[in-house]
């Protein structure tokens, strides 16, 4: 019984190193090139644990909230790549990311 009440160790990322795993993904996906696009691909993967690391980071609030504005950034992102009505909604929903950001380190 003792061992199931036992917590296991298993080894975490803390989100600091998740961002720096972020930028060193994006630095090699913009360094050097393929024909087959993977690195396109690691360059986009590396944007995205960036943005999601530096969030969550930048948040002072609970969980929940956390990960809801990571969520928000993420998808909030692509969009700006976007013309006309829907690069100004993601640029809505960025601003609304970083206003909350800021509102709650304010606050505390």
């Amino acid at each position: 019984m003792r061992a199931l009440q036992k917590p296991l160790n298993t080894p975490t990322l803390s989100e600091s190193s998740i961002v720096l795993i972020g930028l060193l993904l994006t630095i090699v996906g913009l360094t050097f090139r393929d024909t087959a696009g993977i690195t396109s691909l690691l360059a986009a993967v590396g944007v995205g644990l960036v943005i999601a690391g530096t969030v969550y980071l930048a948040v002072e609030a609970s969980e929940v909230v956390r990960l809801s504005l990571v969520f928000i950034a993420l998808v909030a992102m692509p969009l700006l790549a976007y013309g006309g009505i829907v690069q100004w909604i993601g640029g809505l929903m960025i601003g609304t990311v970083a206003g909350s950001a800021l509102y709650r380190r304010v606050s505390k």
